[in-house]
C-alpha cells in the first residue's frame, strides 16, 4: 500500500442496528425493548479512542450521503459498506469494486460494529492509517415531536438510546439535502442547526450550506 488511509466511511449505522435486531429477535428470550441503539454510543467511543475525529452525516435514503466519498483522494479511504450496496457515483466501482466483488482493503462489508473495529485495529497495527484520521458515519433520520414542533434526529432503536441524545456528544453533525432546479441536481450538506434538526459544526469551520464533499470536510478539519 503506497498511501496511508486518511478516512473511513461507515455506511450506515442504521443498517447495522437493523441487522443486530433481526438476528437477536429470533433467539429464545428475545426482549423487544432491548436498547440496540446504545451500541452506537460504544461504537463511537471506540472510534474516538482509536484516534478518529467523528463526522456524522444524517439524511433520508437517496440524498447522497455516501456519495461524498467521490471527492476523496484515491486509495486513502476505507468504505465500511454495511448497507451492502454498489457505489452509484462516477468512478466508484473503479475505486471500491462492487458489493459482490469489493476491492480490499478499501471496501469492506461488515455485519457488526465489532467487524469494523477489529478491521481498523488491524490496520492501525500495520501502520495503515495517518495520525489525524477522520471517520465519516452516515445514518438515517426519524421525525419526532417536541412541544408543538416536529423535528428530525438520528434514527435509533430503543428509548434509552434516544434519550442519550447521541448527536450532542459530537462536534460535527451534518444533514444531507437534494436541491433540484430544472435538470440540475445538487447534493448538499447543512452544517448548522435549523431549529428543526440536530446539525452542528465548529464555529467558522464550514459555511452554513456546503457541497456534499468529504474531501472539503477533511481539509477543513485539518486546518481548523
Amino acid at each position: 500500500m503506497s498511501k496511508k488511509i486518511k478516512s473511513v466511511c461507515i455506511d450506515t449505522l442504521t443498517a447495522i442496528q437493523t441487522d443486530e435486531y433481526m438476528t437477536d429477535r429470533s433467539k429464545p428470550g428475545h426482549d423487544k425493548w432491548k436498547d440496540y441503539g446504545i451500541t452506537i454510543y460504544s461504537f463511537m467511543k471506540n472510534l474516538h479512542d482509536l484516534g478518529f475525529e467523528l463526522v456524522l452525516i444524517l439524511g433520508s435514503p437517496g440524498t447522497g450521503k455516501s456519495s461524498g466519498m467521490r471527492t476523496l483522494e484515491s486509495k486513502t479511504n476505507i468504505w465500511y459498506n454495511a448497507d451492502n450496496k454498489n457505489p452509484v457515483w462516477i468512478g466508484g466501482r473503479q475505486e471500491y469494486g462492487t458489493k459482490h466483488s469489493p476491492i480490499t482493503p478499501y471496501h469492506i462489508i461488515p455485519k457488526t460494529y465489532n467487524d469494523i473495529i477489529n478491521h481498523i485495529m488491524g490496520g492501525i497495527k500495520s501502520d495503515m492509517f495517518v495520525d489525524n484520521r477522520v471517520a465519516f458515519i452516515t445514518g438515517h433520520i426519524e421525525a419526532f415531536r417536541e412541544g408543538d414542533k416536529y423535528k428530525v434526529r438520528l434514527k435509533t432503536l430503543g428509548n434509552l438510546a434516544t434519550k442519550m441524545q447521541l448527536e450532542g456528544k459530537l462536534e460535527t453533525v451534518l444533514y444531507s439535502e437534494v436541491e433540484v432546479e430544472g435538470s440540475t441536481i445538487d447534493y448538499l450538506l447543512h452544517t448548522q442547526n435549523s431549529g428543526y434538526n440536530t446539525a452542528r459544526s465548529p464555529q467558522g469551520m464550514l459555511e452554513p450550506k456546503i457541497e456534499n464533499d468529504f474531501n472539503l470536510i477533511l481539509e477543513k478539519l485539518k486546518d481548523y
